[in-house]
């Protein structure tokens, strides 16, 4: 099963659902930040007590944490439960849905039935044609656009302007949307245009004195959080001054203070062998130029780093590779990530060719690591011969995933 984005299915599969209902939500979409900007939101949210879902994609660790209630993880029963259910309509009816939009219409009929005061969503993919799309105006309270940026070219478009107007192809009529003001200038014209013809306030919000404070509770790494937490903190001002949701400036800085988002410039040690790595899923040219600048001053001095980097095929390897490695110091490890259960159609790149790329950018290190306890066992060996660089593991979320299961890392999503 493939990426085939449109609404109709989905249209037709939710009306076969009795217990599918009318959700309020707030609903986000970005090619980078979406995931942190709702994090924050979900952390905020539960310190103010009110009962919340969020659905983002795609799983860390197994499939069932895309959707937490009150930042807990679905249990695994219920999720399978609700699945089947709805790909029992899909099947006897013929609809022919995709499994993200088989996942999406389950996620929504979950949430109908928790009675939840608020759902937090976060689109697939582009916007306009995307699965999570299928909301009315009337169940939307704010929409939100994070940081633009060139990715899923064959299905948005090759241009930021085009890529944009898909993203914003969530804005609804005359729902209030918030957007990161430092987005390219085209991206901002094509999101206010939109904005412009379906009648809905815009807000275009930017770092201010209040969140470089604020930042400082996060526990997220980056400068690029300060964004996403200014495009966090303007949807809770909407939802209090709009709708009346009762958010406390106290919870807001616990809210910001226990945020987590796993895979985000997260570091984590191998309690085997002691390893500590930086994992980051950074898999595009504009996560990759945000990685490269954290990386500035990460770096030890003058010494090199390890990276370790899968992509996913499609995936441009120059766009990540020529913003954060240093051909003189940097060694790179190609390796592969395993299949995301409930994907198939991600696939990765082979570590073969990943290997004919990387050499252009720096050192070649080993070629044969095949998953995450190969990988520790070989940074153990380089270690004790006196290799200290820090170590880097980034390319792919699928690829933080394998190294957070290996470690058995329990996330607080």
């Amino acid at each position: 099963m493939s990426i085939e984005l449109g609404l109709s299915r989905v249209r037709k599969l939710l009306k076969l659902l009795p217990k599918a209902g009318k959700l309020k939500c707030v609903h986000v979409a970005g090619t980078n930040g979406k995931g942190s900007t709702l994090a924050y939101v979900s952390s905020i949210l539960n310190e103010a007590n009110i009962r919340h879902g969020r659905f983002t994609s795609p799983h860390t660790m197994s499939v069932n944490d895309c959707v937490t209630i009150n930042r807990q993880v679905l249990p695994m029963d219920s999720f399978k439960k609700a699945k089947k259910e709805v790909q029992e309509h899909n099947d006897d009816n013929g609809i022919g849905c995709t499994e993200f939009e088989i996942l999406t219409c389950a996620v929504y009929m979950i949430f109908a039935m928790e009675h939840l005061e608020l759902s937090l969503i976060e689109v697939g993919l582009g916007g306009r044609l995307d699965a999570t799309n299928i909301l009315n105006e009337d169940e939307v309270l704010v929409s939100a656009i994070t940081k633009v940026g060139i990715d899923h070219e064959s299905f948005l478009g090759d241009t930021i302007s085009q890529i944009a107007k898909e993203k914003a192809g969530i804005i609804k009529k005359g729902v209030d949307c918030v957007v990161d003001s430092t987005n390219n200038k085209e991206a901002l014209q094509a999101i206010r245009e939109k904005a412009s013809h379906e009648g809905s306030p815009l807000h275009e919000v930017s770092s201010s004195p209040l969140t470089r404070k604020l930042i400082e509770l996060s526990p997220l790494k980056g400068k690029y959080q300060e964004q996403n937490l200014a495009v966090a903190l303007e949807i809770v001002s909407l939802l209090k001054e709009k709708h009346s949701f009762k958010i406390s400036d106290e919870a807001i800085k616990r809210g910001i203070t226990k945020t987590s988002w796993p895979g985000r410039l997260q570091t984590v040690k191998d309690p085997k062998t002691g390893i500590e790595v930086l994992i980051d899923g950074a898999h595009n040219e504009s996560a990759a130029i945000e990685l490269a600048a954290f990386l500035e001053s990460y770096r030890d001095g003058d010494k090199g780093i390890i990276f370790v980097v899968a992509l996913t095929k499609g995936k441009s390897v120059e766009n990540l590779l020529k913003h954060i490695v240093k051909a003189d110091k940097d060694t790179i490890i190609p390796t592969e990530f395993s299949p995301p259960e409930d994907m198939p159609w991600v696939k990765c790149y082979d570590t073969e060719y990943l290997a004919q790329e990387a050499k252009k950018y720096a050192n070649l290190g080993a070629t044969d690591i095949a998953n995450p306890q190969d990988l520790f066992a070989h940074l153990q060996s380089l270690k004790q011969q006196g290799d200290d660089r820090k170590i880097v593991v980034c390319g792919s979320l699928y690829l933080c995933a394998d190294i957070l299961r290996a470690i058995d890392y329990a996330p607080t999503i």
